[in-house]
């Protein structure tokens, strides 16, 4: 049994890899060039009534999360019903979609003409990326149960596939927006967005009406007790989604008020550099999921637990590959991504991030096994709380004077006090063994850290001045994390698996 979760789990991570590495590179130089395109200022304001979208699209995410992990256990069961899931879950999402609807022509609405900081004359370009974000929103809710079920079924090459494509389409379109359009640019820019929402929408759909033709043929379930349990793990993953948003676009939204525009693209670039690391490890938990999931679902906890301690430690030694090459040279690596044009606060803001992303790592496995243990309610609470705390943290740091990087020092410390209180309740309500977590999960990551932090110590001594010689010391960091993370991070028995499938496939 473990060994055919591993295969899958392996087989599964790598099409998601395969799938990683071409949209960041393809993101990677989309960004480049729409910032040409734009202007600093103008990606400044896609960010930031992005920001406003962004904050009600929680539902989005909570119910992503709803759906997988209640079709995951429907189909761990003996007798499991998954048709009759798929049918209630997306039942709720044509209600999420309508709720997000009403909520953004009103508050949102409200937002946009109240507060929202844009420089004179960018008022009505302001609205229409709004109303053209907020038509994406409401499609990416009535999407996920579609793209749900292709995650239940361990279908990932499916997904890469349609995300691939997606990329291609949106560099496409970005360099012809740098070719071709002299003005309403950023109209423009948020038209062609939709377009890749719109596809994907249309795609899944019908992929999943030939794949699963008797599962998503609409039946609507009326009893009412068949949505209380979904509602009810749902409205804490809400809680809990909403936070998460409300910290990073609130953020957005704060920075707006007190900084302006310039400062939110800084803010803009920093979050994408974190969220394509963060796809680096989060692919691999992704990948990990459906197996712990379905473990719990049909009672084997030993055999989740596991899981969730080896997903947590290769997520974090994943993570440790892209730390370190990053950080040795980070001016130099964000120069290179974003050209000449980049606004002043844009580096610092990337380590603080690259912070964030290193403390957030540490959550791989765990949640995952949380969620698929199904007692959600103190852990949505207790990172909610700390998550809305850090706006009310941000807005007196400004208030004080604080330079505009020091919201994302307040994320830092969110996240660490987060990880402590979630040992503790899963200690309170499961008699989870901590001491085992930490020891297969965090130590052998952590002993990789101590060796090439020293190494960075030392790092600048080595005198490495222009290009050539920086990427240089940017390889030689790499390969010295990957011997770190290979002799150090592995077990013997990986190592000898990981030789065995390499000659293999030599």
């Amino acid at each position: 049994m473990a060994s055919r979760s591993d295969i899958r789990i392996a087989k599964n991570t790598l099409i998601i890899y395969i799938r990683m590495a071409v949209t960041i590179v393809v993101g990677l130089i989309s960004s480049r060039l729409v910032l040409q395109a734009l202007g600093a200022s103008d990606v400044g304001i896609y960010s930031a009534v992005g920001s406003a979208v962004m904050l009600v699209s929680a539902i989005t995410t909570a119910m992503t999360a709803t759906t997988v992990r209640f079709m995951n256990i429907e189909l761990g069961k003996s007798g499991g019903n998954p048709g009759r899931m798929f049918n209630i879950c997306h039942t709720i999402h044509i209600g999420g979609a309508l709720l997000l609807l009403l909520i953004l022509e009103t508050i949102g609405l409200w937002y946009i003409h109240n507060k929202l900081n844009v420089p004179p004359g960018k008022e009505a370009d302001a609205m229409f990326v709004f109303q053209v974000s907020t038509l994406v929103a409401c499609l990416s809710i009535a999407n996920v149960p579609f793209q749900g079920l292709f995650t239940v079924h361990e279908k990932f090459g499916t997904i890469a596939i349609v995300d691939i494509l997606n990329a291609f389409i949106k560099l496409g379109l970005v360099v012809c927006l740098l070719l071709f359009v002299r003005k309403d640019g950023l109209r423009i820019y948020a038209l062609m967005m939709s377009v890749m929402t719109l596809v994907s929408f249309v795609v899944y759909h019908l992929l999943c009406r030939k794949k699963w033709p008797e599962m998503v043929r609409w039946s609507f379930v009326r009893e009412w007790k068949d949505y209380r349990d979904v509602l009810h793990f749902n409205n804490w993953n809400l809680l809990h989604s909403s936070a998460v948003i409300s910290r990073s676009q609130g953020s957005n939204m704060l920075i707006n008020a007190f900084f302006g525009t310039t400062v939110n693209a800084a803010f803009y670039y920093a979050a994408t550099l974190q969220n394509y690391v963060s796809q680096f490890i989060s692919n691999f938990d992704t990948a990990s999921a459906p197996q712990i999931a379905q473990s719990v679902g049909s009672g084997e906890i030993s055999q989740a637990t596991a899981l969730a301690r080896r997903t947590g430690r290769i997520c974090l030694l994943l993570f440790l590959l892209l730390f370190f090459p990053l950080w040795c040279e980070m001016d130099f690596i964000v120069g290179l991504w974003l050209g000449k044009n980049v606004p002043a606060e844009t580096f610092l803001m990337c380590r603080w991030t690259l912070v964030v992303a290193a403390v957030s790592a540490t959550s791989a496995g765990l949640v995952q096994l949380i969620n698929a243990l199904g007692r959600i309610k103190w852990y949505k609470i207790e990172v909610s709380v700390l998550f809305f705390g850090c706006l009310l943290a941000g807005w007196m740091l400004f208030r004080a004077g604080f330079p505009a990087y020091t919201i994302i020092v307040s994320f830092v410390v969110a996240d660490l006090l987060n990880r402590l209180i979630q040992f503790i309740l899963l200690r309170f309500q499961f008699r989870f063994d901590v001491a085992g977590y930490f020891r297969e999960a965090y130590l052998r990551p952590f002993m990789v850290f101590v060796i090439m932090g020293a190494y960075l110590l030392i790092y600048p001594h080595f005198g490495f001045d222009g290009i050539w010689l920086r990427l240089l010391g940017v390889f030689i960091t790499l390969i010295l994390s990957m011997l770190a993370v290979l002799f150090v991070g592995l077990t013997p028995s990986e190592r000898s698996s990981l030789k065995r499938f390499v000659f293999r496939r030599a």
